[in-house]
């Protein structure tokens, strides 16, 4: 048809335009459709586990009221404050599930598929910026800091903050993970797969399947100016850990990263070792003094993270976090902690903040190992960028 000339062909030739473009945008509203109901029930599951972790709080407290005291009119003052701040939180979560849903029953009430009424047609549908080319122009309008983190959906606090604990302990070494292939348009991402360091490829689609899942960075939170290279360390570590599966599957909270992990295997992929774990449960027989350990780590700039038990409080539960400082010594040193999520609303200190200052010792607990003690963190993990 390109050698026909005429009105007719003209005429034909823009109908086969108008069709082809009918079709791409009805592609386009049904796969926005796909990623409204996808993002519904990821924001679905987030809510049910945030709830059954605040049974699982309520529950333990209750377990062992005979032990805190509750029957004591100071211990009865406690709960209550113990159980408002429950039901604050309770309220958040599904104020914030109720909010989700309202935006996105908005977004499927303006989808229309394109028909044959001879209007011009709109552009196709992108809600979340696919169209957009990336490039190492997006990956850092500044050096890395752990403040490019941004937790949403996918349950990988373990490596969320690890990431920004690297960030903050040498931007260089984050920026050497990366590498752009301006021919391919690919992110060429480094990473130790426990025996030898490995290239994985990060495509324009896998960027676009991350932000769409609500990934670890900013850009699925209206700041399209946002740094890239959350979303693209992120896309590579499911790669790594899920090879062979759809990027969508090895992100997700059922059987991907998202099922949660150790900061010590995170570590590991970033920087080719697990680095020292402390268990704070046997500090109290050991010679190892945690608020040392996190200072001079920390003054040598390496990464550290705290993870937290089911117990948590005062953080929240089977968390992990960034260690930003550390002032005074022993338990009474005061450790600032950044939360991935980047605010701690909801959580045991209910503060929109992402910094929260913390005693180390109510951090480490007390009592012997296991049932009989009381130990809110898990384990600090101190790595080394060789």
């Amino acid at each position: 048809m390109p050698d026909v000339r005429g009105a007719f062909a003209d005429a034909a030739r823009a109908r086969e335009q108008d069709l082809a473009q009918r079709l791409e945008t009805a592609v386009e509203v049904d796969r926005a459709f796909a990623d409204a109901l996808r993002g519904a029930c990821r924001k679905a599951a987030w809510g049910r586990r945030r709830l059954d972790a605040i049974e699982v709080e309520i529950s333990d407290v209750v377990a062992r009221q005979g032990i805190l005291g509750l029957d004591t009119p100071a211990g009865a003052r406690q709960f209550q404050a113990f159980l408002a701040t429950k039901t604050r939180q309770i309220h958040r979560v599904v104020d914030e599930v109720s909010a989700d849903s309202t935006s996105r029953t908005g977004i499927l009430r303006a989808l229309r598929y394109p028909m044959g009424d001879g209007l011009p047609l709109a552009p196709p549908i992108d809600t979340l910026g696919g169209e957009r080319r990336w490039t190492d122009a997006d990956l850092y309008p500044h050096d890395p800091t752990a403040a490019d983190v941004k937790q949403d959906s996918v349950g990988d606090c373990y490596l969320d903050a690890t990431m920004g604990a690297i960030a903050n302990a040498n931007p260089q070494w984050i920026k050497d993970r990366i590498h752009f292939d301006s021919q391919t348009g690919a992110f060429d991402v480094t990473l130790w797969d426990g025996h030898e360091w490995k290239h994985l490829d990060v495509t324009q689609a896998d960027i676009d399947t991350d932000i769409r899942h609500n990934g670890a960075s900013w850009l699925d939170n209206g700041r399209p100016d946002a740094a890239l290279w959350p979303a693209v360390l992120e896309s590579a570590y499911a790669k790594l850990k899920y090879p062979g599966r759809d990027l969508s599957d090895a992100l997700g909270n059922d059987v991907g990263i998202g099922q949660g992990g150790y900061a010590k295997d995170a570590m590991e992929a970033l920087t080719g070792n697990r680095g020292t774990v402390i268990n704070p449960e046997s500090v109290w027989f050991t010679n190892q003094h945690i608020d040392q350990a996190i200072s001079g780590a920390l003054a040598n700039h390496q990464p550290v993270t705290i993870s937290t038990t089911p117990q948590g409080a005062p953080l929240t539960q089977s968390h992990v976090y960034v260690v930003e400082g550390i002032n005074g010594t022993g338990s009474d040193a005061m450790v600032t902690l950044r939360n991935p999520w980047e605010t701690n609303a909801g959580t045991p200190i209910d503060t929109p903040d992402a910094l929260v200052t913390v005693r180390l010792g109510d951090l480490i607990g007390s009592g012997l190992p296991g049932p009989l003690g009381t130990h809110p963190m898990s384990g600090v993990n101190i790595g080394s960028l060789g």
